[in-house]
């Protein structure tokens, strides 16, 4: 997961004027905080990088790494991991990441800048590494975080403005109760304010070991302005929003698998003026966990319970419970026939009466748009054989859609990749290699070989105008058309595949500026655009 190292870098300066939001990308959360741009022009799709189909150029990258991409004017911004050297009984794990500026048009390397950290990360590791939270720009400086304790201030030309060290909660608590690197926290600028996350240090005087909380930082300086009243488990993306409560405001989560300390489970919303909250709501349902994007708008939060299938809907004002929505029941869903070559719908259809029937929201998937959550589903269980998922009824590779007034479910088959002939794969479990971009094999976690519809972080999705783009951790992104009157095989725009099958491995959030999509795998930066 992407380190609490919450550069809640939330640009409200970037967000004023129209031309800078069509034009600019400045942080992993897009112009507006919200994952989303409305541009002029359309996403360049559909587009395969195997093919070159509308792919202008690409930029083969020194090492992996799992940062967004920030884009601003004639510059693009990123981070990889420090370039592994292999040798004899060499541990495929690092605690120093590079900056890279390079030029939009091209691609070409225009500085780096290294950072190194107290804490480590594994390579290509699936669950997110030191270079996980993405950089911050407002056009004249840059922010970036190495997850395992370091975030720097960069100006134009990469030189060092100020720097801040923190210790990881390995550092603090090793290493009887250290916790696994998973980090999930994405920065943002909110004014002149760098907001991003920190572990508890025992020589801050804050309160409980292992906790992480919110840090507001003066931009300019990294002078402290303020620490969250409430604290943030470090597997959650927290959510933002400038205009919902009439002011900038944050939803964090709390709960995560391995005992994450950090109580009580469920949603804070706190105010960035200050830091302090604004409501709370404990939300502990059995095992439930904040694995996932902290979404809400001006009516709604939702929080995700995955071992129940159910989604909690939320006053996004006061945070008083409103409904809760069985993913099981109320379903329509839509299954390719590869006999027929074509879908096949089951209307109004409940799962609930299936034996230990299960809809699992992956990871950092969730999406949302008016009163719709978007959602990719987990395979439920991979030691079962192939479609014989609760009678041969509910496919492994499917995307859904839930309304949150309603509580209609639309469930969607898609295909899992391109054949060698270019059409359209269905129905197969993929692998993928863990070689970085000079052939050699870094990955250490069997688990980062998948094709990423289980037990991973995939890359968190975004919006374009009406296009919702998820990828998974296989390199696909799959486009689809937000608003749609129905979930449906005409709701698929395209998949548009990151490199050959099987080669190319992404945690990767893609980004629109300037009429050009951009996005990345381990091995190389991508730039799409209409040929």
């Amino acid at each position: 997961m992407k380190p609490i190292y919450f550069v809640l870098c939330l640009c409200i300066g970037c967000v004023c004027g129209r031309q800078s939001i069509a034009q600019n990308w400045p942080q992993a959360a897009g112009p507006r905080g919200d994952w989303s741009t409305r541009a002029e022009g359309e996403v360049p799709t559909p587009f395969s990088v195997a093919s070159g189909k509308n792919v202008l150029w690409t930029k083969p990258l020194e090492e992996s790494g799992q940062s967004g991409i920030a884009v601003w004017g004639d510059r693009v911004f990123l981070t990889v991991l420090k370039p592994f050297e292999p040798g004899e009984g060499r541990q495929k794990k690092t605690s120093g990441i590079r900056a890279l500026a390079l030029d939009a048009a091209t691609g070409e390397t225009l500085w780096e800048y290294d950072i190194q950290s107290g804490g480590e990360s594994v390579y290509m590791y699936g669950f997110s590494d030191l270079s996980s939270p993405s950089p911050v720009t407002d056009g004249k400086f840059v922010w970036f975080t190495n997850a395992g304790g370091k975030l720097v201030c960069l100006d134009w030309q990469g030189g060092l403005v100020w720097e801040r060290s923190w210790r990881s909660e390995n550092e603090v608590l090793k290493p009887k109760h250290a916790f696994p690197f998973n980090k999930q926290f994405e920065p943002y600028l909110v004014g002149d304010t760098l907001v991003h996350a920190e572990p508890y240090d025992r020589r801050d005087g804050r309160k409980e070991a292992g906790w992480h909380y919110v840090v507001g930082l003066d931009k300019k300086t990294g002078a402290e302005k303020w620490i969250s009243e409430d604290a943030l488990t470090h597997y959650n993306t927290p959510g933002f929003s400038n205009h919902a409560l009439g002011k900038p405001t944050l939803l964090i989560g709390r709960g995560g698998y391995h005992n994450v300390p950090e109580s009580p489970p469920g949603y804070s919303m706190i105010d960035l003026a200050n830091g302090e909250r604004v409501w709370r709501t404990v939300l502990d349902g059995k095992g439930d966990t904040a694995l996932s994007n902290a979404c809400f708008n001006d009516r709604f939060a939702v929080w995700i319970s995955e071992h129940e299938s159910r989604l909690t809907v939320l006053d996004a004002q006061d945070g008083e419970v409103l409904r809760t929505i069985d993913l099981r029941a109320n379903v329509d869903l839509r299954v390719y026939d590869p006999l027929l070559e074509r879908y096949v719908l089951r209307e109004d259809f409940d799962l609930t009466s299936l034996p230990k029937s299960r809809i699992h929201p992956a990871w950092y998937t969730n999406y949302l748009d008016g009163d719709h959550l978007y959602f990719m589903c987990f395979n439920d269980d991979l030691k079962q054989p192939l479609m014989k998922r609760w009678g041969d009824l509910l496919p492994l590779h499917c995307f859904a859609r839930a309304n949150l007034v309603t509580g209609k479910v639309e469930i969607l088959e898609v295909p899992v990749h391109l054949d060698d002939r270019g059409e359209h794969l269905w129905k197969e479990e993929l692998k993928t290699t863990g070689l970085n971009a000079r052939g050699i094999d870094v990955i250490s976690d069997q688990r980062s070989k998948r094709d990423g519809w289980w037990w991973c972080f995939n890359g968190n999705p975004i919006k374009v105008n009406d296009t919702l783009l998820f990828t998974t951790m296989i390199g696909n992104c799959y486009a689809f058309r937000a608003g749609a009157e129905r979930f449906d095989e005409d709701a698929l725009i395209s998949l548009n595949p990151l490199g050959p099958r099987g080669e190319s491995w992404s945690l990767n959030t893609p980004t629109f500026a300037n009429g050009k999509l951009y996005h990345r795998t381990a091995t190389e930066l991508i730039c799409v655009g209409r040929e």
